[in-house]
């Protein structure tokens, strides 16, 4: 006799309805959980013969791989929270020809003309104040002179010497408060002293068409390719023109088409020197900024007499895309050149924030700005006092503070130690950032003696006594530029996720989505089954309990263990339970069960 079948679809139908119901206890919970471990077992052993310890380790296992996966993505997370960007080189190939050309500053070692020294004495000689002040005659003036030099901080003297209180009691009658600035500026060696012949990219040029007489940290010096037009931050700077359209740029390299320079010493003008020897010093730095040794953004190369000198360019070119400015300036570590506009006018860089930032201090402390610095519109206007010869004892005093600077981020080598600062008035603490669009030149220098006695320039030919020839050129054509972007886009953030999921769990990003689908879709289901059968139920739902209703074919079911003829009819489920006796029932559903 065939075996009976039963199709289980209204009773599945009913047993759904139950277990819905029984899902809002916590039973259901274990059991969901309980099916998670047994999930990868096979499907045809029964999950109570499994045993317990194996079962133990599965979850042990699921629990080690779910903290992994949490601790990776929690640490992935954190350090893009705390280095959002990053630094990588974008090319090696960079054109030379799309460079700024760095801007030169050539500086006589020789701070005070000689000649210049003598006419400023015979000035000041015939004012009536100056006779009667002192009986003085043009020698003395003349040496008393020297002691101006002393207004390079680097070279303070005895500045409360009677000597100097006398020269400055004279300067203050004789002009009724002198201007430092003015003074100073006459002193200084001309340019068309020193150069005697230029050229730029192979081409003979006036030198006084392409060199101009500006501030540097040497003082008034000969300068090329120098865009600050003005000298001052902020209300002071208000009227500063940036003509960075007119900035020089090379488009060749080697020693022929780069920047050259006959430069004459003129010994016998020496008068008051900053350093022991004889020559020029030459100067390298961004167009844009001021020159400032300290910043670390200046290079410097000593030109002696009577030698060739060839100084190799290079250059190493930072650049930030637009998407690191939408970050914090503490997450990204600098500043795009339009920040901080009210100080810098749109052209921030790290060297101008330290100066500006010495600046204001030595005003706080001795209230004027010494006249080599660009005067800050915060701190002074039109009216500021430019340091002279009573402020030397103040100037002196705080020297060693203005050479300190306290670093942003402290070496864990060599940790800052403040006590090392007690004997000089402390230190500068600049909050300066670097900028996030750089340029930073470095140098190479060779030299050679000259030793002709004439030489050829162009067409012309020149005597060479203390002479020296300057060549200032890039040596390659391609330079390294960095980049500086974004450590993740959302989408590799997210491609990071995935990546930390599928090695702990073997899961992806698109795994979770088919779970939280399923998790709320069952949800809905539940939440429909669950519903109670009133009048109030959708339509949708009656249809499928009419439907269940119609009509169901059933098997006979043998009730005694004697065989019994075949009979196929069509009754409802409900019957089976009022014909059959309670316990029979309950011996047939699991065979059913199991059959369906």
């Amino acid at each position: 006799m065939r075996k009976s079948r039963f199709k289980l679809r209204n009773l599945g139908t009913l047993l759904a309805y139950r277990k819905a119901r029984k899902s809002r206890g916590v039973s259901f919970w274990i059991s969901a959980l309980r099916d998670l471990v047994d999930a990868d077992g096979p499907r045809d052993e029964p999950r109570r013969h499994r045993h317990l310890a194996e079962r133990l380790t599965k979850l042990t296992i699921y629990t080690i791989a779910v903290c992994c996966m949490m601790f990776s993505m929690i640490d992935l997370t954190m350090t893009y929270k705390r280095s959002p960007t990053v630094t990588t080189p974008e090319t090696k190939l960079y054109p030379m020809q799309r460079i700024n050309y760095p801007a030169i500053a050539i500086c006589n070692v020789n701070r005070i003309s000689r000649r210049a020294a003598i006419d400023f004495a015979h000035e000041l000689l015939e004012f009536e104040s100056t006779v009667l002040t002192a009986n003085l005659t043009l020698s003395d003036i003349t040496h008393m002179l020297s002691l101006l030099g002393q207004l390079y901080l680097d070279n303070i003297g005895e500045a409360e010497s009677e000597t100097t209180k006398l020269l400055h009691t004279i300067l203050e009658r004789g002009y009724n408060g002198y201007d430092v600035n003015r003074i100073m500026k006459r002193l200084s060696p001309k340019c068309r002293f020193m150069l005697r012949k230029c050229s730029w990219e192979g081409k003979d040029q006036a030198c006084d068409d392409v060199f101009l007489l500006r501030k540097t940290q040497n003082g008034f010096c000969c300068t090329f390719n120098y865009a600050r037009r003005n000298d001052g931050f902020g209300s002071s700077a208000q009227n500063d023109v940036f003509t960075s359209q007119h900035i020089e740029r090379s488009t060749n390299i080697g020693s022929e088409y780069g920047l050259s320079i006959l430069l004459n010493p003129h010994l016998d003008d020496s008068f008051y020197k900053i350093l022991p020897m004889n020559g020029f010093k030459i100067s390298v730095y961004d167009p844009l900024d001021y020159p400032d040794a300290t910043s670390g953004n200046v290079r410097e190369i000593l030109v002696s007499p009577k030698m060739e000198t060839y100084i190799d360019l290079d250059a190493i070119i930072f650049d930030s895309t637009e998407n690191v400015q939408k970050y914090d300036i503490q997450e990204r570590d600098c500043l795009f050149q339009t920040e901080h506009s009210k100080i810098f006018h749109g052209y921030y860089s790290y060297s101008d924030c330290i100066v500006h930032c010495r600046v204001q201090d030595i005003f706080q402390l001795c209230n004027c700005v010494p006249f080599f610095y660009p005067i800050a519109g915060e701190i002074g206007n039109a009216f500021a006092q430019t340091c002279n010869l009573k402020d030397l004892p103040c100037l002196k005093k705080y020297r060693e503070r203005w050479r300190n600077i306290k670093p942003r981020f402290e070496n864990t080598m060599v940790p800052f130690d403040e006590s090392e600062f007690e004997g000089t008035f402390g230190y500068l603490s600049c909050d300066c950032f670097p900028s996030c669009s750089d340029v930073t030149y470095s140098v190479r220098s060779s030299s050679i003696p000259l030793s002709l006695t004439e030489l050829s320039w162009g067409r012309s030919k020149y005597p060479v006594n203390n002479h020296s020839v300057v060549h200032i050129y890039f040596g390659k054509s391609d330079a390294i530029k960095l980049r500086q972007d974004v450590l993740f886009y959302w989408y590799e953030l997210m491609s990071n996720y995935g990546g930390v999921c599928s090695l702990f769990l073997g899961i992806s990003i698109i795994n979770i989505i088919e779970i939280l689908y399923k998790l709320i879709a069952w949800t809905w289901r539940s939440g429909a089954i669950d519903k109670p059968k009133t009048n109030g139920a959708s339509a949708q739902t009656k249809d499928k309990i009419e439907e269940n209703r119609d009509i169901t074919k059933v098997t006979t079911i043998a009730v005694q263990p004697a065989p019994v003829q075949e009979v196929t009819q069509s009754i409802h489920w409900r019957e089976i339970i009022g014909a059959l006796p309670k316990g029979q029932l309950n011996d047939l559903l699991p065979n059913l069960l199991s059959e369906h």
